[in-house]
């Protein structure tokens, strides 16, 4: 499953969802080597390093090997409106 990661200040990054629960996700990016971990604490997203992150969307993706993490579709951010 694609994730779209939204940051302070509004960089976004896309990833893919390796494993989930109602209070942690694990998340692999491309060019990072290692996975990412973000848990939920008082209902914010915060990875180990202590940056606090948006869900912007999740999106299904295709399983076929033929598609690489990089030419699947992204996932596009989507804003509340008032």
């Amino acid at each position: 499953m694609h994730i779209l990661l939204i940051y302070p200040g509004g960089r976004q990054e896309h990833g893919l969802l390796l494993a989930g629960s109602a209070r942690s996700i694990r998340i692999t990016m491309p060019d990072r080597a290692d996975a990412m971990e973000f848990c939920l604490v008082e209902g914010a997203w915060v990875a180990e390093s202590g940056a606090v992150i948006e869900i912007g969307a999740m999106a299904a993706c295709e399983t076929s090997p033929s598609v690489r993490f990089e030419d699947a579709p992204r996932p596009q951010a989507r804003r509340a409106v008032a």
